[in-house]
């Protein structure tokens, strides 16, 4: 009579012990510590598309958990947010790959660009010491001498920046310097033709 009424709750404890799924705690650590590397690595910067891909595979395992979280014990299952969770670091470092990659690409674009800066510099000064003096001009002439002079000066924050592994942020101020010598050039060049004209 006693073993008729053990069963019973034999049952229910070896229910319990099956039923409280527990969070995969290891796998959810390796995931956050993935996308914690990749955001260090510069994704963000150098591969942002990779990153984005990460963040939201890192959104659709939280989402997972805490579904997981607001049902009852007994009827949760975490075997979805393992895999979840392996998706995520797998996201994760495939981002922090990209990011290599993406600072290296970034490394050599910006260093290309800096040298054209600096021959371009050369060339505005070359342009602008030719340019027509007469009534009016004085004032032009000061303006684009001092936009090359500006340039002359962000060259050493673009050198700066390139030391400091700062590539992305280097390779916008030489895209921005460049931009403006080109103008200086065409602006000169085109008061040089309309003189010529004349």
């Amino acid at each position: 009579m006693k073993r008729i009424c053990l069963v019973p709750v034999l049952a229910g404890i070896a229910l319990l012990s099956v039923g409280c799924a527990s969070e995969p705690t290891d796998a959810l650590n390796a995931a956050k510590a993935a996308l914690e590397s990749a955001k260090a690595s510069g994704a963000a910067d150098y591969a942002p598309s990779a990153l984005a891909a990460a963040d939201s595979a890192a959104s659709a395992l939280d989402a997972e958990l805490k579904a997981q979280n607001e049902k009852f014990a007994l009827t949760r299952s975490y075997t979805k947010a393992a895999e979840l969770a392996a998706a995520a670091k797998t996201a994760a470092d495939e981002a922090a790959a990209a990011a290599v990659t993406g600072k290296e690409q970034m490394k050599a674009e910006a260093t290309t660009l800096i040298a054209g800066v600096r021959g371009s510099v050369d060339s505005a000064k070359a342009i602008l010491a030719k340019a027509p003096k007469g009534k009016g001009a004085a004032a032009d002439l000061e303006a684009m001498n001092a936009d090359v002079a500006g340039v002359e000066t962000a060259l050493g924050e673009m050198d700066a920046a390139m030391s400091a592994g700062n590539f992305k942020d280097a390779k916008v101020k030489a895209e921005a310097a460049q931009a403006t010598l080109d103008k200086v050039v065409a602006d000169v060049q085109a008061a040089i033709d309309a003189k010529g004209k004349r």
